[in-house]
């Protein structure tokens, strides 16, 4: 007969999903974003609590899949530390579903990532790459960041860029995952010094791996579509203005999908991309701690992490420092002999016109919304930063 503590273990076993990734058995709670992975013995032990709600019956047949008896108190006060045995959360704290995006259907994306689908992007893909090859003057340069009369209307340029393609290429992600059904959800947020559009995939676990791929590179693929439709219009010898426009948009998405790919240690579309193919689960931070392990020294703490980690991770890891940090070293220089130039040269500019300008005049105008747009870049990844720790500790960040 069964009790009320076993009635109760029934219906918090059964907020759990259960899903094979083919090679371990992940646990989740889609609407939390909480998701682990298990091997066998720890699936078998939730589906039996789904069934019966019985701890007893639930220790008995995951030891019998195990071959060696199992703590079945132990593995519940686990899920229930990992937060998978929460209670539902509150309407105000849940990650709810967005009407209009749940308008569209799985089907409809569908259509943007089907095989001829993927053959179109991969055609501009190859358009792209035989144009910069061939065509050595539409190779862009750091130049060609200043597409407009004066390097102030430039940035506001690069920012209304940084909207119109982030959000295309995270738009392509959402629906990548909606294809297969799983739901997302878009957020702001930081990635090192820079700002950045986020689609959360987590539940992408709960799908089989080999139909994740397309997700991870769905936004790299729109990428190239963007590329190749600037690349073929500069061929058709566009007026001075357009072409110069156009020319900005080639080196915004050139450096896109090069920061995809340099972006490794930052966990890019790149890194999940690989870390799918590779069959890990938390290679990033297996490989953080293999590397620290290799130039400094682990506390006791690490140690023991690395220790827990699954032995796929850690084979993987030992070799995947160095793209890692070929990665890092990718990104320094990209900072070192682009950006940090061209943010010398715009701080330069505006600081003439600052003190050359009328007050009250265009140019001052102009130097002023510069200075706030360098501000804004500086000061906001550190404050989401902020933001995010305050919630994870009151508990209100899934």
């Amino acid at each position: 007969m069964a009790t009320s503590f076993d009635e109760e273990l029934r219906e918090r076993a059964a907020r759990l999903t259960v899903a094979f990734d083919g090679e371990a058995w992940i646990l989740g709670r889609p609407e939390l974003g909480v998701f682990v992975a298990v091997p066998e013995p720890g699936a078998v032990f939730v589906t039996t609590l789904q069934e019966t709600g019985s701890l007893d019956e639930a220790t008995a047949r995951a030891s019998e899949v195990a071959g060696e008896q199992v703590d079945g108190t132990d593995f519940v006060d686990g899920l229930t530390a990992a937060g998978l045995l929460d209670p539902p959360a509150e309407a105000g704290g849940a990650r709810g579903q967005i009407k209009w995006i749940e308008g569209v259907s799985p089907r409809s994306a569908a259509r943007l990532f089907g095989p001829a689908a993927w053959s179109c992007y991969g055609a501009a893909a190859v358009f792209a790459v035989s144009l910069l090859l061939i065509r050595p003057d539409l190779r862009p340069s750091w130049d060609d960041a200043w597409f407009l009369p004066s390097p102030g209307l430039s940035v506001l340029g690069w920012l209304l860029f940084g909207i119109v393609f982030g959000a295309l290429h995270e738009a392509w992600h959402w629906l990548a995952g909606r294809a297969i059904g799983v739901p997302a959800i878009f957020r702001v947020s930081y990635r090192g010094i820079y700002v950045v559009f986020e689609t959360d995939l987590t539940q992408i676990v709960t799908v089989p791996r080999n139909r994740r791929h397309g997700v991870y590179l769905a936004g790299m693929a729109i990428d190239s579509v963007v590329l190749a439709v600037a690349l073929g219009l500069r061929l058709l010898d566009a007026p001075g203005l357009l072409d110069d426009l156009l020319a900005g948009v080639v080196l915004s998405q050139i450096i896109a999908i090069i920061w995809q790919w340099a972006a490794l240690p930052l966990r890019s579309d790149s890194y999940a991309l690989l870390a799918n193919a590779l069959r890990c689960h938390n290679l990033y931070r297996t490989t953080w701690l293999t590397a620290k392990a290799t130039l400094f020294r682990l506390t006791q703490a690490e140690q023991a992490e690395l220790a827990e980690m699954s032995a796929r991770d850690r084979q993987v890891g030992r070799w995947f420092v160095v793209p890692y940090v070929a990665g890092i070293a990718a990104m320094v220089w990209m900072f070192v002999t682009g950006v940090l130039p061209l943010v010398a040269s715009l701080g330069s500019w505006g600081l003439t016109q600052l003190g050359g300008s009328a007050i009250g005049s265009a140019g001052f105008w102009e130097a002023l919304a510069v200075a706030a747009y360098i501000v804004v870049q500086l000061a906001l990844p550190p404050l989401l930063a902020l933001r995010e720790r305050r919630l994870r500790r009151a508990g209100e960040l899934l």
